[in-house]
């Protein structure tokens, strides 16, 4: 039985082709799982475990196995202490890999394991790229303070600017040399992606924020499939959003900024369906989570095309298109729900010439923020008879109950188990918090308000 199982893999290996081994041995490692993850997109995915004993692994990838990042995810015991989860990231380029560690240079704990990859040209070339990267953000981060002139001159100044535009150019020489040297590697796919702009030592900080706006993807556009293997374009565009972030704007002006963004980093995009695919999912996902419901709009009805087939584009999609039926001037949803003294509260009985129907959670910092300033405007301001009725998502009863407690709202108060699944919430389509419609008697939706400068505006004008 035993030779007919190594002829089989014999077999099967002759028709696939030679498998690639990564293998090692990891210092403390502790027995039990070692996983093997892969890369895509902007996640990690177990792509294969084994048991171990020793710290010992052996994997084989075939040609599924795309050249990418990849991580060895294991458990570590030192003196007695367990830490969990912990990682090796290497290239797999289909050739075999090595990989092994040890103590760092003090031999302690806090210097933690290095990891070595001998006879691997990718993970040499890699390793040394990282090196110098955080070397390079460093220093550069350094001199940043030093760019601005004083009055009356400054030689620090001057020596600054050199020096700033000397590492420029210094890591541009370097990520030539190795492209010219290493054209094949995927290390240096990593790299050219990302390559940047040189700005000049004697722009402002505002200079260099415009020009980045408009040049940060001139030598490194988003067009290599290959690189969805690696956390690189999802950093890109996370660097490129910081680009757009002003504290200063309003909400609304800042959701204008980022959905301009959104169009320059689309103009970028190769027409790789999966790179298009990748980069709409992607920032409907994050600006989903920041709860920015007008760059999502826009992205839905730009970008959101056939290429875009996944869990997330189609929850958007259906997300965007029962916003959109949530617009002013169109009649909500009735319902009924239970407050928490045990009432069951219809929207369209209510006596009260309008209502505000909020839905947030515990879990929302703004939520946090607003509510307390709502109630205090319900019980001391509130000359036109407006009702709340504020629905909590939370999914945790006692954080909830918590909050109740101190709050003690005189406003109608319920709690949905269900969360975002639950009726009322998908009724009216919420996919973040807070979420307030207001309403007239006949359930018609006035405004949709984020802010409380949004929410007295809306009220201001309204007659009891």
């Amino acid at each position: 039985m035993v030779l007919a199982g190594i002829l089989l893999v014999l077999s099967i290996s002759m028709v696939r082709g030679q498998p690639w081994v990564v293998k090692g041995t990891l210092a403390r490692s502790e027995q039990g799982k070692i996983y093997l993850a892969s890369y895509y997109g902007d996640r990690f995915r177990v792509a294969d475990s084994m048991e171990t004993g020793s710290g010992s692994f052996y994997f084989l990838l075939g040609e599924q196995h795309s050249p990418g990042l990849y991580r060895i995810i294991y458990n570590d015991v030192y003196e007695g202490i367990r830490s969990e989860n912990l990682f090796i990231e290497f290239i797999f380029n289909r050739e075999d890999v090595e990989i092994f560690t040890q103590e760092g240079e003090a031999g302690e704990a806090e210097a933690g394991l290095v990891a070595y990859f001998p006879g691997s040209e990718e993970n040499r070339v890699y390793g040394e790229f990282a090196a110098f990267e955080m070397q390079y953000e460093d220093r550069i981060m350094e001199l940043y303070g030093e760019l601005n002139p004083r009055e009356g001159g400054d030689p620090l100044h001057t020596t600054a600017v050199r020096e700033y535009e000397g590492l420029q150019r210094e890591r541009d020489r370097y990520i030539d040399s190795v492209a010219a040297v290493h054209p094949e590697l995927y290390a240096t796919r990593i790299m050219k992606a990302f390559r940047s702009p040189f700005l000049p030592g004697e722009m402002t900080h505002r200079e260099r924020i415009d020009t980045l706006k408009i040049c940060f993807f001139n030598h490194a556009a988003i067009d290599d499939p290959l690189l969805l293997h690696a956390p690189v374009y999802s950093f890109k565009l996370l660097d490129y959003l910081s680009l757009w972030r002003n504290d200063t704007l309003s909400p609304g002006k800042q959701q204008e900024a980022y959905a301009e963004a959104v169009d320059r980093i689309m103009a970028n995009v190769s027409g790789d369906p999966a790179l298009r695919s990748f980069v709409v999912e992607y920032l409907l996902e994050g600006f989903e989570m920041l709860g920015m419901e007008h760059v999502q709009l826009h992205l839905a009805d730009h970008y959101l095309d056939e290429t875009c087939e996944s869990d997330i584009a189609e929850m958007v999609q259906a997300r965007m298109d029962g916003y959109r039926k949530m617009a002013e001037g169109e009649t909500a949803p009735d319902f009924v729900i239970r407050d928490t003294e045990g009432i069951n509260r219809q929207l369209s009985l209510l006596e009260a010439p309008y209502v505000a129907v909020m839905f947030w959670s515990t879990a929302c910092y703004h939520c946090m923020e607003l509510i307390p300033r709502l109630h205090d405007w319900y019980l001391e301001e509130n000359e036109i008879g407006l009702e709340f009725v504020t629905i909590s998502i939370d999914s945790s009863r006692e954080q909830f109950e918590e909050f109740i407690r101190m709050l003690e709202p005189r406003w109608i108060t319920a709690r949905e188990p269900l969360g975002w699944e639950g009726i009322v919430p998908s009724m009216y389509h919420i996919y973040a918090t807070p979420s307030i419609f207001l309403l007239d008697r006949n359930r018609v939706i006035l405004d949709k308000p984020v802010t409380y400068r949004q929410f007295l505006r809306a009220v201001r004008n309204l007659e009891p």
